[in-house]
């Protein structure tokens, strides 16, 4: 496991020169947990702090890499190479945003730095082609990582934009399988405009905004998917066990379709939310959540009206298969209910089939019975058969399929 931190390079201030870059940065007393580094760049500043394993800079042509080659050859007390410290800061003053990124040579520079660190060059990002070119290269820091790497982000320097869609990009790339093992360790920002008034830098964790993506991705994920896991394991951080469990189990019942579980989970959840406050990013979501718990802890609604609402939500949320299966069952429960069966015991459900195909066999209700049934027998014994149309057919008409039963079952007219 190694800790690396990642830092955009940008061309220096202007506290000297005022009309150009000094091809520098201002020192600085970067304040960290409490803990004083006086430094020009703020990644030595957080290389000493967090005793990290490697730096990759990303930075454009015009990027100060002269300065990091020579502040980093005192730094590791490795030779200064006078002649190419030279020739690259002459060769980089002529560079612009039209250079090709290959007429720069950094292969010394990143030598400096040490084995495993390394220097990606990108461009301005000054349009849509530049900005997915940038994607494709900055995605090269992932070549260097390895399972259980931390990962720490310096976004002090450089272009705004490129701090921006550095961060961004990061947060794609955590989220693809084959990096779930990598971890963002902290999201750092050496606050220089207000040195002066402090009378140092203080340097800030952004991780928790960072972090928000993840509350985002799971709000989504719930509502959509009925998967409120992710909200979970991020509640569990927070310390907040109960709730977090009673998510994982509502998740659990929806995701295997087990309506009386559904209902069991829903209800006591719905009770912790509204006794509940968190603090961060859930008090932002918890709303969202209760409405979304709230459609399955009714319990006004009949146990048709239940699975009638719970397939449409499956139908919207293109859960088709869910969705079928549990429509088919709501007509059953239907008939129980107005016979006064029992709709949880077998032979009261048998029965109701057969008075479907008897006392009701020309009615709208056998006819839309044997449609969605079909679907449901297709779908539960994963049926090989290659019938396209019915396939599609399947998907488009299912929330007219539910409109229909829906208005069956709220006229109480079965023709």
């Amino acid at each position: 496991m190694a800790k690396i931190l990642i830092s955009p390079l940008g061309v220096g201030g202007r506290f000297k020169d005022k009309t150009a870059a000094d091809r520098e940065y201002q020192e600085a007393d970067y304040q960290i947990d409490g803990k004083s580094y006086k430094n020009r760049f703020m990644a030595s500043a957080l290389y000493d702090h967090l005793e990290l394993d490697e730096i990759i800079f990303i930075g454009t042509v015009r990027s100060m890499w002269e300065e990091v080659y020579r502040f980093f050859c005192e730094k590791n007390k490795q030779n200064l190479n006078q002649e190419y410290w030279l020739e690259l800061a002459e060769k980089i003053d002529s560079m612009n945003h039209e250079t090709n990124l290959d007429d720069l040579n950094l292969s010394p520079v990143k030598d400096v730095l040490g084995e495993r660190s390394d220097c990606i060059l990108i461009k301005y990002g000054l349009n849509n082609e530049e900005l997915w070119e940038n994607l494709d290269l900055i995605s090269q820091v992932v070549k260097l990582l390895k399972s259980g790497d931390e990962v720490y982000i310096d976004i002090t320097h450089s272009f705004r934009s490129l701090s921006l869609f550095l961060f961004l990009v990061l947060t794609f790339i955590k989220d693809l399988p084959e990096n779930e093992n990598i971890r963002i360790a902290g999201v750092y920002y050496g606050m220089l405009d207000i040195s002066r008034e402090m009378g140092y830098t203080p340097v800030i964790d952004l991780k928790s905004l960072f972090d928000m993506t993840d509350w985002i991705k799971g709000s989504y994920i719930l509502n959509h998917y009925g998967d409120g896991n992710l909200i979970a394991q991020l509640l569990q951080e927070q310390g907040e066990s109960t709730v977090s469990d009673q998510i994982r189990q509502l998740s659990s019942a929806i995701n295997i379709n087990y309506l009386p579980a559904i209902r069991d989970r829903a209800r006591p959840l719905n009770r912790s939310l509204t006794n509940i406050s968190i603090p961060g990013p859930f008090k932002y979501i918890k709303e969202t959540l209760t409405r979304f718990v709230r459609k399955f802890s009714n319990t006004s609604d009949t146990e048709s009206e239940f699975q009638l609402k719970l397939a449409g939500w499956y139908f919207e949320n293109d859960r088709y298969a869910a969705g079928y299966i549990t429509l088919t069952e709501s007509i059953i429960t239907y008939l129980c209910e107005i016979h006064n069966q029992d709709v949880n015991t077998k032979d009261d459900r048998e029965q109701m089939k057969k008075n479907l195909f008897s006392q009701y066999r020309s009615s709208e209700l056998k006819r839309e019975y044997d449609t969605v049934n079909s679907i449901r027998k297709q779908i539960a014994h994963a049926s090989l058969e290659e019938n396209r149309e019915s396939y599609s057919n399947a998907i488009n008409q299912a929330k007219n399929h539910h409109n229909k039963i829906s208005n069956i079952f709220r006229t109480g007219i079965i023709r």
